[in-house]
């Protein structure tokens, strides 16, 4: 997840329009979807706030969703390729799997995210199925060798090799479950509308090898309860527009002699409610807003805090460099991507302690505009004819 955590960090959103959109991804839409059909049988209604969230568990110790949008719209702007390239690069079975389905990651991908269910990670994704019936193919072409078994319609099964079940196999179990529309109204933004292509999402299980099946659906919150549970983790940012990202985590151990009581984290690129020098470099109207809350016991102090910080600089200074390893070749266009990230985790930071709460935050808007012209300069040779 640390990937798409860093990628999204990217959100150069809407810079250009779709003048660069790669062919076969989904163009903007201003209008609201058309209504649809209730699914039959058991189907999953999406959280729906400023924008779209897919999956919102009841009660999990940990839960983050990301929207596939963001990353489609960085993807656009390198004028390269599709924003499903680097999915079919990860493994050699993927073109020929998703071929299997009618699956274009690049268009049909929607959000992805993870929570806790029953003291394993439930990772699912978001997606239009044109075909959902073919999963079967699909799962039997992503690991040839391994057969599906269809445990009920829409629950496969797969035995694959492990070394931490002392039985040699891990059960890995995967659902597909339609999503409800009908009782929904989309927002009319372009994000939003990309989202309610998707038509199902599918759940993945058993990963960690402890061979314990839990329903993910059964996990899930009522529609109040989902609401309730967006708007808090939404409610760290000032415009929950154009959200890209929203995770809540519940108690646990943080640092030696400090225990984190809650966090939220959200993310978004909404409209630029005042001058934001490196998002007009970029043609924005829009301004990106991460914001991170941390509430901890006991009150964490000011010199503690900013000790954390040095140390979590570090941590994603390790990470950054492994990503942008792995976007390596993509073109000298996400590399000025990449230092613009960095002039945001240096220029756009602030922090501040009140009381038992930590809160981190990232605005695009903070940055000086002489701070860029270096920026600015690479990029227009890039960009500009």
């Amino acid at each position: 997840m640390s990937r798409y955590l860093a990628i999204a960090l990217c959100v150069l959103v809407a810079c250009k329009g779709d003048k660069q959109r790669p062919a076969g991804e989904p163009a903007p839409s201003s209008t609201t979807a058309p209504a649809k059909a209730k699914p039959d049988g058991p189907a999953i209604t999406p959280v729906i706030t400023n924008s779209v969230t897919f999956v919102v568990p009841k009660n999990a110790s940990w839960w983050g969703e990301f929207q596939f949008a963001c990353y489609r719209a960085v993807m656009s702007l390198t004028g390269k390729g599709s924003a499903g390239e680097a999915f079919e690069k990860i493994s050699p079975t993927v073109p020929e799997a998703m071929k299997a389905g009618g699956i274009d990651l690049g268009r049909d991908l929607a959000g992805m995210g993870m929570f806790e269910c029953g003291g394993s990670p439930c990772i699912y994704v978001a997606a239009t199925l044109e075909h959902p019936e073919k999963m079967s193919a699909v799962l039997g072409k992503l690991l040839p060798g391994i057969t599906p078994k269809t445990v009920a319609p829409g629950h496969y099964t797969l035995d694959t090799p492990s070394t931490v079940n002392p039985s040699g196999t891990r059960v890995i179990h995967v659902r597909v479950v339609p999503l409800d529309w009908s009782a929904v109204r989309v927002p009319d933004d372009a994000w939003s509308q990309q989202a309610a292509r998707a038509t199902h999402v599918v759940f993945i299980g058993g990963v960690d090898g402890k061979d314990s099946d839990v329903d993910p659906v059964t996990l899930l919150a009522d529609a109040a309860t989902g609401a309730a549970n967006v708007k808090e983790a939404e409610s760290v940012l000032g415009d929950t527009h154009n959200r890209c990202m929203a995770a809540l985590v519940a108690a646990r151990e943080f640092q030696p002699g400090f225990q984190l009581t809650r966090a939220r984290f959200a993310m978004a690129a909404p409209a630029a409610t005042k001058p934001d020098a490196m998002m007009g470099m970029l043609e924005s109207k829009k301004s990106l807003d991460v914001e991170v809350e941390l509430v901890l016991a006991p009150p964490p102090t000011e010199a503690k805090a900013k000790e954390w910080i040095g140390m979590g600089k570090m941590f994603m200074a390790n990470i950054g460099a492994n990503v942008r390893g792995q976007f390596a070749g993509q073109g000298d266009v996400m590399d000025v991507y990449f230092d613009m990230l960095s002039l945001i985790g240096e220029k756009a930071f602030v922090h501040s302690v009140n009381d038992a709460s930590l809160r981190l935050s990232w605005r695009t808007d903070r940055i000086p505009k002489s701070d860029l012209q270096t920026l600015e300069s690479r990029l227009e040779g890039l960009l500009v004819p």
